[in-house]
């Protein structure tokens, strides 16, 4: 299995395919984009107080600018370093770097586990089905040896109910390693769930494979939406009404 689609129950809620009966019994091909309403997002530019290092080369294999011991608003956190950071819009070259807006990405250590302090509102409806996207990709900061492995080591998603931090589905994602220069290899991911109307969740984000020394991966752009399937139309209904009516008179004859 290609690692860069290695998660749980995932599907992309975008691209459904609905058939239909007309009045002449032909299958027909509704075809629609899914229509999303959005209600949360976190792009991690309001990470601060970081440690910033980045001097002189910058992050291993994409020399991006580097941070550590980051706070971000609306999350706590654990483990060695927290937060690590990835700005994947400047990078070191000749002992300087860049100096473009930056865009923050969060990296995990083997330990590093971040979680929001505050449930999503209207996240576990009852029978709504939500879409959680984000881009992922791999992590190191100046030590070649801390890598990800592009095998075993990814980021976990939980989704937690926020009033007693149960956890209601799991999501990992094995991350493949750094691309090159300016690249950390940034994938779009998409997984989705079903609300069990037990209460809001919260999100926590951390490594798939603990303990071994090296980073997990980088996660950025995370988002909630809930996903609804477009009705038919007033032409398909109508359809569907004189195919009813067709197979009756079949019937009477």
């Amino acid at each position: 299995m290609n690692q860069n689609n290695q998660i749980k129950r995932t599907m992309n809620p975008s691209n459904r395919t609905h058939l239909a009966l007309t009045a002449t019994g032909i299958l027909t091909c509704l075809s629609g984009t899914a229509g999303a309403t959005t209600i949360f997002t976190e792009n991690f530019d309001g990470i601060t107080g970081l440690g910033l290092n980045g001097s002189p080369v910058g992050q291993v294999t994409t020399t991006h600018d580097l941070g550590f011991g980051g706070n971000l608003t609306g999350w706590g956190k654990s483990g060695a370093g927290t937060i690590h950071a990835v700005d994947t819009n400047n990078t070191w070259s000749a002992g300087t770097v860049s100096a473009n807006p930056q865009n923050w990405g969060v990296m995990f250590w083997q330990d590093n586990v971040i979680t929001q302090t505050l449930g999503i509102t209207d996240s576990n409806t009852i029978g709504t089905q939500y879409s959680i996207d984000f881009l992922a990709a791999g992590a190191v900061y100046e030590n070649a040896g801390q890598v990800n492995n592009g095998t075993t080591d990814g980021l976990r998603i939980d989704v937690l109910r926020a009033s007693d931090s149960a956890v209601l589905h799991t999501f990992d994602h094995l991350t493949a390693q750094p691309v090159g220069a300016g690249n950390l290899g940034f994938t779009a991911m998409n997984s989705t769930y079903t609300g069990d109307g037990s209460g809001d969740i919260l999100f926590r984000v951390g490594p798939v494979n603990a303990g071994q020394g090296r980073f997990q991966g980088t996660i950025d752009d995370l988002s909630l939406s809930t996903s609804t399937i477009p009705e038919p139309s007033s032409a398909t209904l109508l359809g569907l009404s004189g195919l009813a009516l067709l197979l009756r008179r079949k019937r009477s004859v």
